[in-house]
């Protein structure tokens, strides 16, 4: 296990060389599209900005994420993953999809010939390397924190590295499509492909940024873990003998990677104060073996008999 978490990139590493793959494909982009003409590569201009925009929000997000509590934050400054994973993906909207969108349009309805084709492919073709690499890198990050690329969609955990794969993904996909359309004007002479690329590229980087939006907000409204998850969370809790039932059990993410529980529970109402300590003790310890990201949790404790006074 040592081992393994050795090989991980931190989420860190991760956003930060997102971050210099967007500079690079910004420079050269930003060159060959003005040499050029093309439409597509300007989308890809556009997605570069954007992106290294949104990696700066990311990396002030894991910083600021990591403050230590104080008086203003009692819980701590890990929710402010959230908002920054949320600014990013509103720059990724409004920027990258936005001026692809005005480009492509632009290109669609008063078509220009292309200058230098070749060059556009050569650029493109170093964009599919450079984004495959920066995917392959988040993919490991994450897979091994929820065990499959599956996992990585479902889950409302992780918003810097999630957003930064899924960008690097759109990137790879747009550069991918973007090099089909250019060969496609170069060889078949189809105009329009230059403007259809880059209005793919609009449509697939409002879509991923559209999903990141929604998770983001779902995260800063208190998003409840998975209901498998919070069954697991039950069921280790009433496997110990001393506690008879679960009145209310609430679990929301509350950082980045964190959770933070909340349960109110029926105990036996023969154990001492050293017991109910012990219990409580045992009870942290045997859900942080199975929820690691737990850093926070709060027990309400009452014996059968006054949730019974209660009712």
């Amino acid at each position: 296990m040592l081992e393994k978490q050795k090989r991980s990139a931190s989420p860190k590493k991760v956003v930060f060389i997102s971050f210099m793959v967007d500079v690079i494909d910004v420079v050269t982009n930003l060159a060959v599209a003005m040499i050029t003409g093309s439409a597509t590569i300007f989308s890809e201009m556009a997605q570069g900005v954007a992106d290294s925009i949104g990696s700066i929000f990311l990396v002030i997000g894991e910083r600021r994420s990591q403050k230590k509590k104080d008086s203003d934050h009692p819980m701590g400054y890990s929710r402010e993953a959230f908002f920054w994973s949320l600014m990013s993906a509103i720059v990724m909207l409004i920027i990258g999809g936005g001026l692809s969108f005005w480009r492509g349009l632009n290109q669609l309805l008063t078509p220009e010939p292309l200058t230098y084709p070749h060059l556009a492919v050569l650029v493109i073709v170093i964009a599919i390397f450079t984004n495959g690499y920066a995917v392959s890198l988040s993919a490991k990050s994450l897979q091994e924190e929820l065990g499959s690329l599956k996992a990585i969609f479902k889950n409302y955990s992780h918003p810097l590295v999630k957003g930064a794969f899924l960008r690097d993904v759109v990137g790879t996909t747009t550069s991918i499509l973007g090099l089909m359309a250019i060969l496609a004007y170069e060889f078949f002479e189809l105009n329009i492909m230059d403007a259809i690329g880059a209005l793919i590229s609009a449509v697939l980087m409002m879509a991923s940024s559209t999903f990141l939006i929604i998770q983001a907000r779902a995260l800063i409204t208190g998003q409840a873990l998975p209901p498998n998850e919070l069954g697991l969370l039950k069921s280790l809790i009433l496997e110990n003998d001393n506690i008879d039932a679960i009145n209310s059990l609430v679990a929301i993410y509350s950082g980045a990677n964190e959770i933070l529980l909340e349960a109110d529970l029926d105990i036996n109402e023969s154990l001492t104060t050293n017991e109910i300590e012990l219990l409580l003790d045992h009870l942290e310890e045997d859900l942080a073996k199975s929820f690691p990201n737990m850093n926070r949790v709060s027990v309400l404790l009452n014996s059968p008999q006054k949730s019974e006074e209660n009712k």
